[in-house]
């Protein structure tokens, strides 16, 4: 509380879980089981939001006709773990596959304590999963506003994460499932999305060789200065860290300077004006060159 009667302030720490696995391909009753001990593992390490990777119930499968036998197995297990959010009073958020209608999507869930779920359905996908899931339209944040939800490629493009900043959050989440390969793109990517952004950035990924994918592993959580908070190698396991929400307040009113005032300095809107070639600019004797 602020002090002031019915009025509440957004959180100022939080605890998150990173649990790094490799799922197995189709076998959800095994990937549940392994999601579970991570959740109580992260209930008895005090973790108040427990993250797991892209498509983590129904493993990295890229085949659409898989899916029709799995949509029960797949509703059975969210309905579990939307319980095990209950009973331990902690939030998830995990990967998963959801139809609606005749389109599947690769979703992102958050479940709450209350019972409660946020979907989120992938935006920006690689041809081989356009193959099998629909793209998502719309941007989503948790009820509080405080968590931004992406997935895995989606943190390539700054304009995905840039409106979620915008909107108030203040730690934007990407389950993932990226590959060794072109891993340097994530690598590369991470750090800049914490710092122009003025937030946290989480990344749990799937690691380890499955058939034909090999993950890169090295989840991470990176702080809006840049600074790498907590990192995972190609390790199975679970990562726990303490993040100061109150940091990103800080350094986007400026009562913390030690980064600059980008949202607000930030021009979404510019426009690209081509050069005439051809026309040659003369100055008087004098003129000032700026």
């Amino acid at each position: 509380m602020n002090g002031i009667p019915g009025v509440t302030t957004p959180a100022s720490t939080l605890r998150l879980g990173l649990a790094q696995f490799t799922p197995s391909l189709g076998d959800v009753g095994a990937n549940l089981a392994r999601v579970l001990d991570f959740i109580e593992e992260g209930a008895r390490e005090g973790t108040e939001l427990v993250g797991l990777p892209e498509l983590c119930l129904p493993g990295y499968l890229l085949e659409a006709a898989a899916y029709d036998d799995l949509m029960t197995s797949l509703h059975e297990a969210g309905a579990r773990l939307r319980e095990a959010s209950r009973d331990l009073q902690i939030r998830l958020m995990y990967g998963t596959a959801q139809r609606r209608g005749n389109s599947l999507h690769n979703c992102v869930v958050m479940s709450e304590p209350d019972g409660s779920e946020t979907v989120y359905s992938k935006i920006h996908m690689v041809d081989s999963e356009c193959a099998v899931f629909r793209a998502g339209i719309d941007l989503v944040t948790s009820p509080d506003g405080d968590m931004g939800l992406g997935c895995c490629y989606d943190l390539a493009f700054p304009e995905f994460s840039a409106p979620l900043a915008r909107a108030g959050a203040r730690v934007l989440c990407f389950p993932m499932a990226w590959e060794r390969e072109r891993s340097f793109v994530f690598e590369g990517v991470v750090a800049a999305r914490a710092i122009e952004n003025v937030a946290y950035v989480m990344c749990v990924n799937q690691t380890g060789d499955i058939g034909e994918f090999q993950f890169h592993g090295g989840s991470r959580i990176v702080s809006p200065l840049g600074e790498t908070v907590c990192r995972m190698g190609d390790e199975v396991g679970l990562a726990v860290a303490d993040l100061d929400l109150g940091l990103v307040s800080r350094l986007r009113a400026q009562a913390d300077t030690r980064t600059y005032p980008l949202l607000t300095d930030r021009r979404p809107n510019l426009m690209v004006t081509k050069g005439q070639s051809g026309t040659p600019i003369t100055r008087e004797h004098g003129d000032d060159p700026a």
